[in-house]
């Protein structure tokens, strides 16, 4: 079994893989760390263990010290030029996320075809993959929640509640979500069209994160969600590197 670990600017996911499916996932907030000695204390023991850390070292090293009880060298991949068929276009790929190369990677493990990677959590981070698997690059944008808090804080409706998606809102508390997500959705369907002009085909989209089941309903088609994309990218550079 491998015990993967996505540490994001929220929270930290984690999931046991084996048998070809996840047997037990779960997550806790980047406030909730101390606790993660003893959820990991109630799992299936791991013969492998790999981890995506883009939440800062202080995180990174409680981590460390939670999987420390299993006595495993754990494997924290780097992006790179090229792995499990994704070639890195970054023009410093190293200094890609960890979480958007393990995404990049899990996409081309789920779909071949080009597609589009979108991570919705704190951030949105929107990654073009080719059919033959290079990423040619992509774009970081606050979520739907930095964007509402952005807009709140310090104004008049700084404790504004989450209002309803309407198409021509007519409360304030409408207007500022709405626009929060069509702002994302803008953001996900422009990357779209740009990258079907460029590969001269429909692009189909896959979509992760905490808001992705927000986002959906609202995408064109084809779209499918993928939970724990970023997580199953781990895996597979875990399977690869054995």
């Amino acid at each position: 079994m491998i015990l993967a670990l996505d540490a994001g600017n929220s929270r930290i996911k984690w999931g046991c893989y084996g048998n070809g499916d996840w047997i037990k996932t779960g997550a806790i907030t980047r406030a909730e760390v101390e606790t993660l000695p003893s959820v990991l204390g109630n799992i299936p023991r791991p013969q492998q263990i790999v981890v995506s850390n883009v939440a800062g070292t202080g995180i990174g090293e409680k981590i460390a010290n939670a999987i420390a009880q299993f006595g495993i060298d754990a494997y924290w991949p780097k992006p790179a030029k090229e792995c499990c068929g994704v070639r890195n276009r970054y023009d410093h790929p190293e200094q890609l996320g960890s979480d958007r190369w393990a995404a990049l990677i899990g996409a081309r493990h789920a779909q071949i075809g080009a597609v589009l990677v979108v991570n919705a959590g704190t951030a949105l981070t929107i990654d073009t993959l080719t059919d033959s698997g290079e990423f040619l690059g992509g774009v970081i944008s606050p979520g739907i929640g930095m964007m509402m808090r952005a807009l709140t804080t310090g104004t008049a409706h700084a404790h504004a509640a989450y209002g309803d998606f309407v198409t021509f809102p007519t409360k304030t508390t409408d207007a500022i979500y709405s626009g929060a997500l069509n702002a994302a959705l803008g953001a996900i369907e422009r990357m779209r069209v740009a990258f079907a002009n460029r590969n001269a085909t429909p692009i189909s989209c896959l979509i992760t994160g905490g808001a992705a089941s927000v986002l959906l309903p609202h995408l064109s088609p084809p779209v499918q969600e993928i939970p724990n994309l970023v997580m199953l990218g781990l895996v597979t550079m875990m399977q690869g590197k054995a």
